[in-house]
């Protein structure tokens, strides 16, 4: 658990001090300080709160549905299908924690359980983000042949309003 803790406070203190060292202004420090206290106990409050709120409103389909308005029943099937799919991964969502919640609560307050959750946890974490960073590397680097190749300028469609448009000033 004191790892865990050095690693959290790591991930605050190594950007502030790579900023002293770099740039030296101390108003603008202040400032680094005292967002990261407020994200700190912030940041999972407001995490809890819009994944309920996103799962709880899942059915919104307000945008981009131009027509589903309209009575018929195709759309209304459509709607209990949304209706059912929301009801699914919200009761998912809820089930899920239930059981996270029990477990973690059975384990009792003995050291091994307890540390066995918490190295668990902690892989899980750590594969999510290693995947993320995979991911954004391979990104990246799709991205930077692409440019490297061929024209550095972006194409515009001639076909478009906005290609006919540039044309036209150009």
């Amino acid at each position: 658990m004191r790892w865990m803790l050095v690693a959290s406070l790591g991930i605050y203190a190594v950007p502030i001090l790579i900023y002293i060292v770099l740039f030296c202004k101390g108003h603008i420090l202040c400032e680094i300080i005292l967002g990261s206290f407020s994200f700190l106990f912030y940041g999972p409050t407001y995490l809890n709160i819009l994944n309920i709120y996103s799962l709880c409103r899942i059915d919104d389909i307000s945008w981009g549905t131009k027509g589903l308005d309209s009575g018929s029943t195709k759309n209304a099937k459509l709607k209990d299908s949304w209706r059912l799919i929301k009801f699914v991964h919200v009761a998912k969502y809820v089930i899920w924690n239930i059981v996270l919640g029990v477990a973690l609560l059975s384990l009792g307050s003995s050291y091994t359980p307890r540390f066995i959750v918490t190295i668990i946890m902690v892989v899980l974490i750590g594969l999510s983000m290693s995947l993320k960073v995979l991911l954004s590397a391979v990104y990246m680097i799709k991205y930077w042949c692409s440019s490297r190749g061929g024209n550095k300028e972006p194409t515009i469609n001639t076909n478009s309003r906005i290609g006919k448009l540039v044309e036209t000033f150009s």
